[in-house]
């Protein structure tokens, strides 16, 4: 083969190459506009597959102990479910309905006294009158709300979306139970998207990262029961209104790691704020306390065989989350922090790279 020829090679297979290299560029700024422009539709979507999966996972147990084929223990599963989000939908609607204007009145209130307090200091009393000044200069009617009657009057407003919240929920719902009902369906599809070759590895990852989310599910399930009936057992003794619905708040927040603890405990501390400064303070010293052993002798002893993730990266993501997609991106940002350190850890670490992986359920070095 002459020089010529040769160069003539070099050359086509350089070209050749970048237009790989565009083509992959191009393809990845296209998926990222594509993933920006539906991500609340996607979030749904990867909502309703931790819906599919925590299914399967408590179906496994029903399965085993009563010898039910996998289908019918799901189905049992979403009966007792429904039969119990049903029930507890209603008591819970009587009760809120028969104390919201209570709460909304002792909530006004607890931010009423912590105005005034607060209007000690010529800081916080110029914020204060800014605030109260702006909110009813423009109306042009000489009555005037306090903050905490305008800050309730807001949240009130903001019912509104739960329209929408309802809506989206019932849609993850329903995803997720045909996903658990029928998952060879909908898997084989995807597994399709990949070359022939490719195709075993990829279902290897897809059921590693299936199992770390269902690992990790149980784990935050079991937290969240923990905290949930301790909140409601410290409230209780306490003294605090409405213990069931705040320890009720605290058990579903943890959910969410780290920010849940601390969003959980305003309610909490607003209302304990009506009856004083030691009540606060005690209910203070309970979360933390509950959260503590929640954060540092449960979860480590869950996560050793469940999956568990570094808190700064975990941080990271939700911090990301939040801005990307507001509270639905806060609330799913760790499970997908979770598949995608999978993700990345099995098909580039291990395979690209080829070093020992570590996956989220490797239990950590000291």
């Amino acid at each position: 083969m002459s020089r010529s020829q040769c160069r003539t090679r070099d050359l086509r297979d350089f070209w050749r190459r970048c237009l790989i290299v565009a083509a992959t560029a191009i393809g990845s700024v296209a998926l990222l506009w594509f993933l920006w422009t539906v991500g609340h539709a996607v979030l749904l979507i990867f909502a309703a597959f931790l819906v599919a999966v925590a299914l399967d996972a408590l179906a496994r147990p029903v399965s085993k102990m009563t010898g039910l084929a996998r289908h019918p223990a799901v189905i049992a599963i979403i009966t007792l479910l429904a039969l119990l989000i049903g029930a507890a939908t209603t008591l819970g609607t009587m009760n809120v309905a028969s104390q919201a204007p209570r709460l909304r009145a002792q909530v006004a209130q607890s931010i009423d006294q912590l105005q005034a307090r607060l209007q000690h200091y010529q800081i916080a009393a110029d914020l204060f009158d800014q605030s109260t000044s702006s909110k009813t200069g423009d109306s042009g009617s000489g009555s005037s709300q306090s903050l905490g009657e305008q800050l309730t009057g807001e949240l009130s407003s903001a019912a509104s979306v739960t329209i929408t919240s309802i809506t989206d929920l019932l849609v993850v719902s329903i995803i997720g139970i045909y996903l658990a009902l029928q998952p060879n369906l909908y898997y084989a599809g995807l597994l399709r998207l990949f070359p022939p070759a490719r195709q075993q590895r990829a279902d290897m990852i897809a059921h590693e990262a299936s199992d770390a989310v269902r690992r990790w599910l149980t784990g935050r399930a079991i937290s969240m029961s923990l905290v949930g009936l301790g909140s409601l057992a410290g409230l209780w003794a306490i003294g605090i209104p409405f213990p069931m619905s705040l320890a009720l708040l605290a058990g579903l927040l943890t959910f969410i790691p780290y920010l849940g603890a601390l969003v959980s405990a305003i309610p909490a501390l607003l209302i304990a704020g009506l009856h004083g400064v030691w009540p606060m303070f005690y209910v203070g010293a309970l979360y933390l306390m509950l959260h503590l052993v929640e954060g540092y002798l449960l979860a480590p002893m869950i996560q050793r065989r469940a999956a568990s993730i570094a808190p700064a990266f975990l941080l990271s993501v939700q911090v990301l989350g939040g801005a990307i997609a507001g509270v639905l991106g806060i609330a799913l940002a760790t499970p997908i922090a979770l598949v995608i350190a999978v993700v990345i850890q099995l098909s580039y670490v291990q395979d690209v790279i080829g070093e020992e992986p570590h996956l989220p359920s490797d239990t950590p070095r000291q």
